[in-house]
């Protein structure tokens, strides 16, 4: 039994050396394969360098990626470099989008809320398919900030104008007639029809199809010309304008309030504003009129605006921009296509209405943005231009050039052709023969002035919807328009009369500002 014992125990030890030797060859192989995956060709010091290389190149193709955008920016800030932008919107009848300059800023009006800031861009600025017709302020004006929209503050000073796009017209009735002539069997009176179709600055329409000419037609009273004529005010000094920018309001200044006597001031160290619910800029002469209009791009002006005459030049408003206004605004379906409402606050606010088409004067009226004040627009929505009919006499840059201009207004005598429309006088310095050669054949055509009147003289109310009509004459030769806020029905975009240059508590002005 011992002697089988001590067997067991040997065999007991062989098996433990045999266990022991078997384990270190087992270590030994793993090892080796370790150290070949460490260490191999492939093993993982070798992926660990592939990776630490990978991470250095991504590191320098990062760098060389920042750079190469670094240079991009420096390329499109170089004064060389064109950068591609999207063409602005244009709607469906333009033919070229409303032209801004520095200082301008689109807005539009959003039911609740306000004029709200846009950009050219955007499809919901205008429609003139729609009667909807563009807006800008100027950069006088201040933005209050409204989850995501700027709304213009309206308590604070701005300047906002309206777009007025380049067209050809053309008259097909109730030309060279009165009111009274143009509607006679029922006693009411009316105004003729013209026909608007918008081109660009070779004349052409949107369809590029037709060009417009800029040779005046025939022509038949009654019966109106026989084809369209580019409207002259988009001519500018040699300059052919793609359209032109408007006061949307009889012109005001910064210290301007509700008190009328406020806007009572001849001189010209105050600033132009356009606003509505504000009284009007008035007693102010020709000569100063001119030079606030004009200074409003100077080194010093307040409305961001360009100081170089060749891109933005503005001024005060002529005879044949007054008619280009008219004349869209009686186009059915571009404008109101009826009669715009008189302003009847004898406290000359600005972008008013009363409750009917001629309502009588009064001391408070239905402001721009009610459904009656709106029908003072010359859309008849809140887009168009206000204060044409009533509010007060508006100077225009027009006269008869008689000899007497140069003591009542040497400054726009003097001043470039482009800045007014000059008339020449009669066999008579009278209203009547004044009137007699203010006719297309003179060159006077798109003023509302002998196109769209029957004659001038008692009893004064020979124009379209039989509106005041007085034509300047020898001592008083410059043109004012709209009427007054009492004058009811002969108030009217087709109104003229006369006065002289001199300051006048009843007679402001109007801007207009083409961008070159």
């Amino acid at each position: 039994m011992l002697k089988r014992s001590k067997e067991i125990k040997k065999c007991q030890k062989g098996i433990t050396l045999v266990a022991l030797v078997i384990t270190i060859v087992i270590l030994i192989i793993l090892a080796t394969v370790t150290i070949n995956m460490a260490f191999g060709e492939n093993g993982l010091v070798k992926y660990a360098e592939e990776a630490r290389d990978k991470t250095a190149n991504s590191t320098i193709a990062e760098a060389e990626g920042i750079n190469s955008m670094v240079d991009q920016f420096a390329n499109v800030m170089a004064e060389d470099s064109e950068i591609p932008l999207p063409d602005p919107y244009v709607d469906s009848v333009l033919s070229t989008a409303p032209k801004l300059s520095d200082g301008m800023t689109p807005v539009k009006y959003e039911e609740g809320i306000g004029w709200v800031k846009t950009n050219e861009y955007d499809s919901s600025w205008y429609n003139y398919a729609n009667k909807e017709w563009a807006n800008i302020v100027l950069g006088d004006a201040t933005f209050i900030e409204s989850g995501d929209k700027e709304i213009l503050d309206e308590e604070k000073a701005y300047s906002m104008l309206v777009w007025i796009p380049r067209y050809a017209y053309q008259i097909t009735s109730g030309y060279h007639q009165s009111g009274t002539e143009i509607n006679p069997s029922d006693g009411t009176t009316g105004a003729g029809n013209i026909n608007i179709v918008f081109i660009d600055t070779e004349n052409k329409n949107k369809e590029g199809t037709t060009t417009y000419s800029e040779s005046y037609p025939k022509y038949a009273t009654g019966s109106g010309m026989e084809d369209y004529v580019v409207h002259p005010a988009f001519n500018y000094g040699g300059t052919k304008l793609s359209g032109f920018w408007v006061g949307k309001y009889e012109t005001s200044n910064t210290d301007c309030t509700t008190d009328k006597s406020t806007g009572e001031y001849d001189g010209i160290d105050k600033t132009v504003t356009i606003k509505a619910n504000v009284t009007s800029w008035r007693s102010i002469t020709i000569s100063n009129i001119f030079t606030v209009c004009t200074d409003m791009n100077n080194s010093s002006n307040a409305y961001g605006l360009s100081t170089d005459d060749n891109i933005v030049d503005p001024h005060m408003m002529k005879n044949s921009e007054w008619g280009a206004v008219a004349y869209l605004s009686q186009n059915a379906i571009y404008g109101k296509g009826s009669e715009v409402w008189i302003n009847p606050n004898s406290n000359y606010i600005t972008g008013q209405a009363g409750g009917s088409v001629s309502a009588p004067e009064a001391t408070s009226a239905n402001a721009y943005n009610t459904s009656n004040g709106q029908q003072a627009s010359t859309t008849g929505n809140i887009t168009g231009i206000y204060d044409m009919s009533g509010g007060t006499w508006e100077y225009i840059a027009s006269y008869v050039n008689n000899s007497y201009v140069n003591n009542y207004e040497s400054t726009l005598a003097s001043t470039p052709s482009k800045y007014k429309d000059v008339y020449s006088v009669g066999s008579s310095d009278s209203y009547e023969f004044n009137y007699a050669v203010a006719t297309p054949d003179k060159g006077h055509y798109g003023d509302t002035i002998w196109e769209t009147s029957g004659n001038t003289g008692s009893p004064w109310t020979h124009s379209w919807y039989s509106d005041y009509s007085s034509f300047p004459n020898i001592n008083s030769l410059f043109f004012i328009r709209g009427g007054v806020y009492a004058y009811g029905s002969p108030a009217g975009v087709f109104t003229f009369n006369c006065t002289n240059g001199y300051s006048n508590g009843d007679v402001t002005f109007r801007v207009v500002l083409p961008v070159l």
